[in-house]
């Protein structure tokens, strides 16, 4: 199992983060994994199930997402099972002038995955804090939209 949180303070309002981690569309700007992504449905609501093109560790990995949160400027989560199970929870609150978002990824990796489980993590983790994996981290300027 692999399960890391990520807290990083962007300075933008609440409301304006939240629609941009919402939209599957941007996902690419600011996952530098993600080549790719595109909703079943507009407006996106807890259901909406999001198609995705990504690369990682030089593998093309397509998968299909599940939003089983949408509780606007508070939480979004999705779920998806390629290329293993995996959960990704965000949650938004204000603080100071900006927003808080904590990241919160679990998931549990197999076959060629499995392997290299805690590398995994720790890839995972250096790409968000060096802009690659969160919006509004360093490398990013705090930038959301």
């Amino acid at each position: 199992m692999v399960k890391f949180e990520i807290s990083e303070h962007i300075n933008r309002p609440v409301a304006e983060v939240f629609k941009y981690i919402a939209d599957p569309t941007k996902l690419p700007e600011w996952n530098a994994i993600v080549e790719e992504a595109t909703p079943s449905e507009t407006p996106v609501k807890v259901g909406t199930r999001v198609k995705q093109r990504a690369r990682f560790l030089g593998r093309k990995i397509e998968s299909t997402a599940e939003v089983t949160e949408h509780e606007p400027d508070k939480r979004f989560t999705t779920k998806t099972d390629r290329p293993f199970p995996l959960t990704i929870s965000n949650a938004f609150e204000a603080e100071g002038s900006g927003t808080k978002l904590v990241v919160v990824m679990e998931g549990e990796p197999g076959g060629f995955f499995k392997v290299g489980e805690q590398i995994l993590a720790r890839i995972a983790k250096s790409a968000a804090r060096h802009g690659e994996g969160t919006p509004g981290s360093a490398g990013s300027g705090g930038k959301v939209a």
